[in-house]
């Protein structure tokens, strides 16, 4: 090695020692009761929560009919003591702003055929127009997995990954810093509380899917597929008052997806968005978020169009 790669080689050593050594000192430095390290940057998130409750929750070796998995529509809207009231047992890994991207580091590390035979991955169309970075962050601290997660962040492709990693690293041995009270149980949240009647809709905002969540939506399904685990893509009932534009643009992507598989997979769709009488305030708690009494309509809706297209046996 020449002079030149020697000096390049202590060069980086040093820079990483000094990075380590800052990221340490925010870590551990706090300013009126807060870590300082999340005084520096917005997009850090803490540690807790509904991501961190669910994993630790998830127990090896446990056997589930289904697991549910996607964004806060996904674990704000399956509730699994719904399932368990008609004899199946449910587990929802959804999490907040969940991309494909996240998705897919999810049912890479903890989803088998012999621990959940059919996977329902909630479709939401807002999850698929972002980068992706508040569910990285989200994710990166609170998974199980350091392994998982250190896929997930160097997946991102983007250094504040490389951040979002190294904070998880000194926070691992710290506590949980926060508590959701909304949390039941099996991964699942819910509010209790209607939407009121001044709140704004997401409406008029062009559709403009990420490339690469397209992409990692496609890698999700074939992963699913090598491992012999069953698909139901599922979208929950959505406000009469969203953007149904949007909703339709989005409906186009992903029936040009599911026309190019193979129709021996048996991969089925399930719109439910506009195709229900709930009303706009009293079984949504916020725009797009379904309340505990939308939810339970829902859910039982979704048992029974399982049971009756085989994805579910009748019990």
């Amino acid at each position: 090695m020449g002079r030149f790669g020697t000096q390049g080689l202590k060069f980086f050593a040093t820079a990483v020692v000094l990075y380590l050594f800052v990221f340490f000192g925010l870590t551990h430095m706090r300013i009126m009761g807060k870590q300082a390290i999340y005084r520096t940057n917005d997009y850090y998130q803490w540690k807790g929560g509904v991501a961190y409750a669910k994993f630790k929750e998830w127990e090896e070796g446990q056997h589930y009919d289904a697991v549910v998995i996607g964004s806060s529509h996904a674990y704000r809207g399956y509730d699994p003591r719904v399932f368990d009231a008609r004899g199946y047992r449910m587990f929802n890994l959804g999490s907040s702003a969940q991309t494909p991207l996240s998705t897919y580091a999810v049912l890479e590390e903890y989803l088998e055929k012999e621990r959940a035979p059919l996977v329902i991955i909630d479709v939401y169309e807002n999850s698929f127009d972002q980068e992706g970075l508040e569910s990285v962050s989200d994710l990166t601290q609170n998974m199980s997995s350091d392994r998982a997660a250190f896929r997930l962040a160097a997946s991102f492709r983007d250094l504040r990954g490389m951040n979002m990693f190294t904070l998880r690293m000194m926070n691992k041995n710290g506590p949980s810093m926060w508590a959701d009270p909304d949390y039941k149980g099996a991964g699942f949240a819910i509010k209790a509380d209607s939407t009121g009647t001044g709140v704004k809709y997401d409406a008029g905002r062009k559709l403009r899917l990420n490339a690469r969540q397209k992409e990692y939506f496609v890698k999700c399904l074939d992963l699913c597929e090598e491992r012999g685990i069953r698909v139901v893509l599922s979208t929950h009932f959505a406000p009469h008052q969203s953007d149904q534009a949007r909703h339709s643009a989005f409906a186009t992507f992903l029936d040009s997806v599911l026309a190019g598989r193979d129709p021996d997979d048996r991969l089925r769709w399930f719109d439910f968005s506009y195709d229900h009488d709930l009303d706009d305030h009293a079984h949504f708690c916020d725009h797009n978020h379904l309340n505990e009494a939308g939810a339970r309509i829902f859910n039982e809706r979704l048992v029974d169009s399982l049971v009756a297209a085989g994805f579910l046996p009748q019990r």
